[in-house]
């Protein structure tokens, strides 16, 4: 008995073997499988990470990319109290490392330095050009002197927040006898939405006897040599001392094309005070003004 059910043991010995080893090959296989979907997973995690630091650090630059440079066309009296306009460009630059600054936003561009005096205040001293006047490029103005284009400095003190700020600034010619203005303004956004901020402002300024003097002024011989140009008809001797000199309302638009540029319009009215208003050189009175220009962020 035991000679016949010998070959049976060894049938199923290697019926057990073949099903190990086909236990082991699908165990291997699963095992590769399930490393592989592993892999997948730990290399999309990669991705997936590596794309939300792309973004962060993205997010983070514009974030940073608050310095600006830009150029727009501002339309304006050819001088203050003039009746005719004439089409200026206007740089808009606005820079800032550290305590050091370039602002030129609606203006000649200044250079100085600042410094924080408490939160949401600042202090800081700047130097800038102003433009002058040749008389004979205006009628109007045919027999008086030339003002000369000339250096400033000056000292300012800001407060802000979210929305507000108010800016107090004392600017000097570095000219003799071109006098000081003082110079009071300020500003609110009024709407924010989507790409667009509108922001309202107001202002006056004020100037010393020299600096009213200069450009709003007729002495006896500019007198003379002005009515002798113009038959007769010309400006008559005037004094012009010290005060308010002109008032500002604006409304500016921002609006971001795209991230980094951004288009800026700019409407408002100026009118003049005081002595300023009533001098002879005086054509109008009360003008409005306009600006559109773009800037790019970085």
């Amino acid at each position: 008995m035991g000679s016949e059910f010998q070959p049976g043991r060894s049938k199923a010995r290697r019926h057990v073997r073949l099903g190990r080893q086909e236990n082991q090959v699908g165990e291997s296989q699963a095992k590769g499988r399930d490393e592989g979907v592993r892999r997948r997973a730990r290399a999309s995690s990669v991705a997936a990470a590596a794309l939300a630091l792309a973004a962060a650090s993205g997010a983070a630059n514009l974030a940073r990319a608050q310095n600006t440079i830009g150029l727009g066309v501002g339309v304006v009296p050819e001088y203050e109290g003039a009746h005719d306009y004439h089409a200026v460009p206007v740089p808009l630059v606005k820079y800032e490392s550290g305590a050091f600054f370039i602002d030129g936003d609606g203006g000649l561009p200044v250079l100085g330095l600042r410094t924080h005096l408490a939160p949401n205040w600042q202090a800081g001293v700047f130097a800038g050009l102003r433009f002058g006047r040749d008389a004979d490029d205006h009628d109007h103005l045919d027999g008086l002197d030339d003002i000369d284009a000339h250096g400033t400095t000056g000292a300012f003190l800001r407060w802000n927040d979210e929305r507000w700020r108010v800016v107090l600034t004392a600017t000097q010619a570095l000219r003799s006898g071109y006098g000081t203005r003082a110079e009071l303004r300020g500003s609110y956004e009024v709407w924010r939405s989507g790409r667009s901020q509108v922001e309202v402002g107001a202002g006056t300024v004020w100037g010393s006897h020299d600096d009213m003097s200069t450009w709003f002024s007729v002495d006896d011989s500019e007198a003379a040599r002005s009515q002798a140009a113009r038959n007769g008809g010309g400006l008559h001797a005037y004094s012009a001392g010290a005060g308010l000199r002109s008032a500002t309302l604006s409304a500016t638009w921002r609006y971001d094309l795209t991230q980094r540029w951004t288009m800026v319009t700019s409407v408002g009215v100026r009118t003049l005070l005081g002595d300023a208003r009533d001098s002879p050189i005086v054509e109008r009175r009360t003008s409005p003004y306009g600006m559109v220009g773009i800037r790019y962020r970085f």
